[in-house]
C-alpha cells in the first residue's frame, strides 16, 4: 500500500513539448542587372525596313515604343517585355519578302535576320565607330546625334477608315464643300457612300446653276460686244456643269437653260 501511495506522488521528468526557434538567416537575392534592348532593336528594324504590310508596320511601330519606355523600368519587368518582344519579332518576321531566288532554295527568314545581325556585328569590331563629339547643346545638335530619350518615337500614320471618311465627307457637305465630300467619297462603294456622293453632285450641280443664271441676267443687262461676252462666259459655266457630272438631277434643266443662252446669243 505504501508503495502505491509513493507511486501516486513520484514526479517524472518533464519532457518540453516545443523546441526553442532556431534563427534562420533571411538571404536576399541579388537584383539582376539591367536587359539591353539593343539586339531586338536592330531585329526590329530590319523587319520594319523590309515590311511593305501597312499593319505589320504599325504593330512594330508600337513595339518600338514599348521597348523605349522599358529602358527605365525595373530588371524583371525589362526580362518579361523582352522575352514578349523577342517572340514577337519572331512571329512578324515570317511575314518579310524572302531575299534568296527560288531556285536555290528558301531559307527562313530568322536565321537570315541573325545572319544579317552577326554580320553587323563582325562590321562593327572590324571597324570601330568613331568617337562621338562632345555633347553641345540640344537645340543645336542635328536630329540624328541627339540623345535617344529627347527624341520620341513618332507612330507611323493610320489610314483612315470608311467610318472615318463618312463623317468627314457629311462635315464637307454640311460645310457646303461639295467637291471635296465627293472626293473624300471616291474610295467608297458602300451604298451609303453612294447615296452621300449623289446628295453632294446634285447639291454642287445646283449651286453652280443658280451662279450661272446670276450671270446670264446681268449678261442681258449689258449692250454691245460685253453683253455677247457675257452670255458665252454664262453658257460655258452651263456647260461645264453636265460636262463634269452629267448624273446630276439638274441635267436636263441645265440642258434647257443652254439652249435659252444661244437664243439670245443668236442675231
Amino acid at each position: 500500500m505504501l508503495f502505491l501511495l509513493l507511486g501516486c506522488f513520484w514526479h517524472y521528468p518533464l519532457v518540453p513539448t516545443t523546441t526553442a526557434p532556431t534563427a534562420t538567416s533571411v538571404v536576399q537575392a541579388a537584383e539582376p542587372p539591367p536587359i539591353t534592348f539593343s539586339p531586338l532593336e536592330e531585329k526590329l528594324e530590319i523587319i520594319f525596313t523590309g515590311s511593305t504590310d501597312a499593319d505589320q508596320r504599325d504593330r512594330l511601330s508600337n513595339l518600338r515604343e514599348l521597348l523605349h519606355t522599358m529602358r527605365a523600368k525595373d530588371p524583371v519587368a525589362q526580362r518579361r517585355v523582352y522575352d514578349f518582344a523577342d517572340g514577337m519579332l519572331r512571329i512578324e518576321a515570317r511575314g518579310v519578302p524572302q531575299s534568296l531566288p527560288v531556285e536555290e532554295g528558301l531559307e527562313p527568314v530568322v536565321p537570315i535576320l541573325e545572319r544579317q545581325l552577326g554580320e553587323r556585328q563582325i562590321e562593327a569590331a572590324e571597324h570601330p565607330p568613331a568617337p562621338p563629339p562632345q555633347p553641345g547643346p540640344q537645340a543645336e545638335q542635328p536630329i540624328a546625334e541627339r540623345a535617344l530619350e529627347g527624341t520620341p518615337f513618332l507612330p507611323m500614320p493610320v489610314a483612315p477608315t470608311a467610318f472615318d471618311l463618312l463623317g468627314a465627307a457629311r462635315a464637307q457637305l454640311g460645310a457646303s464643300a461639295y467637291i471635296d465630300a465627293i472626293q473624300t467619297l471616291a474610295p467608297l462603294t458602300s451604298p451609303e457612300a453612294v447615296t452621300l456622293r449623289k446628295e453632294a453632285v446634285d447639291a454642287w450641280a445646283r449651286s453652280e446653276r443658280e451662279s450661272a443664271g446670276a450671270e446670264f441676267l446681268a449678261a442681258r443687262a449689258l449692250t454691245g460686244p460685253a453683253r455677247a461676252e457675257a452670255l458665252v462666259k454664262a453658257r460655258d459655266h452651263l456647260v461645264a456643269i453636265n460636262a463634269r457630272f452629267p448624273d446630276n438631277n439638274f441635267a436636263a434643266a441645265i440642258a434647257d437653260n443652254i439652249a435659252k443662252v444661244n437664243a439670245e446669243l443668236s442675231p
